[in-house]
């Protein structure tokens, strides 16, 4: 080879124009990437404490790694492996100053990584708060026993029809101290402002075990009123006082309950009176509520009460709450879950759309970065780094947009009541986690496939 053969120090004749294109490439990336030069050499940037880039008699600084293209200087440096370039914490500072390169597209990214967010915890928040709605009812029942019809199990999404002497029978069973029979009727409610289906309830005033938890007004004490759900009456403008009329008849709205919204219909309380009276047969009730003695175990109950016969089933409290809890499961999670998977895709294809593009825009200069020796693992860790702090910044976002937005969402759905709990934040920074770890995996790919001689392209 024309003028000499040493390995290092300066370069051959022939490799001097390759030599020179390289020198001009780590001082316009050192240039770009580096921090603020002083005046000159001599400036404070020579006195930081961060080792320079040398290629032969020129020296940059990029972002905190260090690289010498000189003699070997650092143990395993040979001619044929690849110049170690250390590790360096500076390294998020390099995934940084890559994305921030473009901040319209950065910002982009991160509204959109946040709106997956946002999205991810609304749809937690609601699930939380039907779970406590729908099967709030029941769950705060004071009771030890339900009865209801054979083959029914739930209260939500079933129907039940008992002979009313039932009660009289169960009563007389050994360690049962009470017994409240319900009527539950579904029904459609004219309002001023239209009508409205609703899940009709009957009970005998009184009965502390069938009564629901009030946040205004007062319980049922006659025939002729009712107590309707909260976001029943906010979703028709009704206030305690006011008229509606079910199927013909007049009632008077005396209070306004909790944990009785099923989002679909809501719950509405009645005496049983009226609800006889409405369904046209006073000799059925729906279910049975039984309250046993002072230390009687429930589980005995519901022995008894099925060997009694008479085409009936029973459960203890416990069961029958998880059982309810069982159907909206059933009935609701596979479409949640189906929409938290595909906005996490979503989100996904976001984060993998920016960060391929950046790493196809900057190709030459991570060609460089290879041509240096630098390792795949830090241009990999630069790149997931990357998808991290979109995922970081993107749930930060989307965390304070739902502090914003949940206020707001009962006003235009009453229906919709919100239950945001540290598990749902911890399943939407997980879903937030994996769409970053999977947005990196085209960009990462891209980068294996960057070979050094890309930078040499015109």
């Amino acid at each position: 080879m024309r003028g000499g053969t040493r390995p290092w120090g300066r370069p051959t004749d022939g490799l001097q124009p390759a030599a020179r294109y390289l020198c001009g490439q780590v001082t316009q990336v050192g240039r770009e990437f580096g921090p603020p030069q002083g005046e000159g050499d001599r400036g404070p940037h020579r006195a930081s404490k961060r080792r320079p880039i040398r290629f032969g008699r020129r020296a940059v600084h990029y972002a905190g790694f260090t690289t010498n293209t000189g003699p070997p200087t650092t143990r395993g440096s040979t001619l044929s492996g690849r110049i170690p370039i250390p590790m360096h914490p500076r390294s998020i500072s390099l995934a940084w100053r890559l994305l921030a390169r473009d901040r319209t597209r950065f910002g982009i990214t991160v509204t959109g990584v946040g709106a997956v967010v946002l999205l991810l915890l609304l749809l937690g928040a609601i699930y939380e708060g039907l779970k406590s709605e729908s099967n709030g009812y029941v769950r705060e029942r004071p009771v030890s026993v339900w009865v209801a019809q054979n083959n029914t199990n739930n209260f939500l999404r079933s129907s039940s029809y008992l002979r009313a002497w039932h009660a009289d029978s169960i009563a007389a069973l050994p360690g049962v101290a009470q017994v409240t029979p319900m009527l539950r009727l579904v029904s459609t409610a004219g309002t001023p402002a239209g009508t409205g289906t609703m899940f009709l309830v009957g009970y005998p005033p009184g009965a502390v075990a069938a009564e629901p938890h009030l946040v205004a007004g007062r319980q049922v004490a006659d025939s002729g009123e009712i107590v309707l759900d909260r976001a029943y009456a906010r979703r028709f403008g009704l206030l305690v006082g006011d008229t509606i009329h079910v199927q013909g008849k007049r009632f008077r709205v005396t209070g306004l309950s909790k944990g009785t919204n099923a989002v679909m219909v809501q719950f509405a309380f009645i005496s049983l009176a009226d609800a006889m009276d409405l369904a046209g047969i006073r000799t059925i009730v729906s279910f049975l509520l039984v309250e046993g003695l002072p230390g009687e175990p429930p589980d005995s109950i519901v022995m008894r009460v099925r060997r009694q016969g008479g085409r009936v089933n029973a459960f203890t409290q416990n069961q029958f709450v998880a059982n309810n809890q069982a159907e909206l499961q059933a009935g609701l999670m596979p479409i949640l879950a189906a929409v938290d998977v595909s906005t996490a895709l979503v989100g996904a294809m976001v984060l993998a759309l920016l960060l391929y593009s950046a790493v196809s825009e900057r190709r030459e200069d991570y060609a460089l970065l290879k041509a240096l020796g630098a390792r795949d693992s830090m241009l990999r860790t630069s790149v997931i780094t990357q998808a991290l702090l979109a995922m970081a910044l993107g749930s930060a976002t989307g965390l304070l947009a739902y502090l914003i937005v949940a206020p707001l969402v009962p006003r235009f759905v009453p229906q919709i009541v919100l239950g945001l709990s540290p598990a749902v934040v911890g399943v939407a920074l997980g879903f937030a986690l994996a769409m970053a770890l999977v947005g990196a995996i085209l960009p990462v790919a891209r980068l294996q496939r960057l070979y050094p001689a890309e930078l040499f392209r015109a």
